[in-house]
């Protein structure tokens, strides 16, 4: 998270450095962005930038967590009120409102697709108190995320729309849910 010195500044300059991190992260992956375009566009000494962050994956992260939602707890906290299957048909559509039609698509797509060992190591580190530290040892848990990560990153890599989206899900959810030997005696019945 940032230094003091950017917690320090005033509030006018401390959004605009702010903008200017988050636009460098919707423009580029984190392994291509730049402490030189921040402080390009803020017009500041590269110096100052290390003032007001440890480094760029700080910066990072700062802008991850004020701009990203954790997708896995939308689901825990759809889970504490519906059945499991209202909250899955319910999840796929709040999926698609923080991916597809949220403002921050940018940034989702570059943290889905470049998103790689040493991030998520270093996120786990700093993120003492997100899902990742606090529910990943439930195998049901496991196998839906591991599920819904690969959806969204193809929902990215391969620019679905909502559409193509909701059926991979539906698909692969059923799956799931079934059982992979219900799910297979159920396609042969239908050949």
């Amino acid at each position: 998270m940032p230094k003091e010195t950017y917690f320090s500044l005033p509030g006018e300059k401390r959004n605009r450095v702010y903008q200017a991190c988050k636009l460098e992260f919707e423009t580029h992956s984190y392994q291509d962005a730049k402490v030189m375009h921040v402080v390009k566009a803020l017009n500041i000494s590269r110096g100052s930038f290390y003032q007001y962050f440890e480094d760029l994956k700080d910066c990072y992260f700062f802008v991850l967590s004020n701009e990203t939602i954790e997708l896995h707890q939308l689901f825990i906290d759809l889970v504490k009120v519906y059945s499991i299957d209202e909250a899955l048909e319910k999840y796929k559509f709040l999926l698609l409102e923080q991916l597809i039609r949220g403002e921050n698509y940018e940034i989702y797509r570059h943290r889905f697709l470049d998103w790689n060992y040493d991030l998520d190591h270093a996120w786990k580190q700093k993120a003492t108190g997100t899902f990742h530290s606090s529910k990943s040892n439930n195998p049901i848990t496991q196998v839906l995320k591991s599920v819904v990560h690969d959806l969204v990153y193809r929902l990215f890599s391969e620019n679905w729309d909502e559409e193509t989206f909701i059926e991979h899900y539906e698909k692969e959810i059923e799956v799931v849910c079934i059982g992979l030997e219900a799910y297979y005696k159920n396609m042969k019945s239908h050949h």
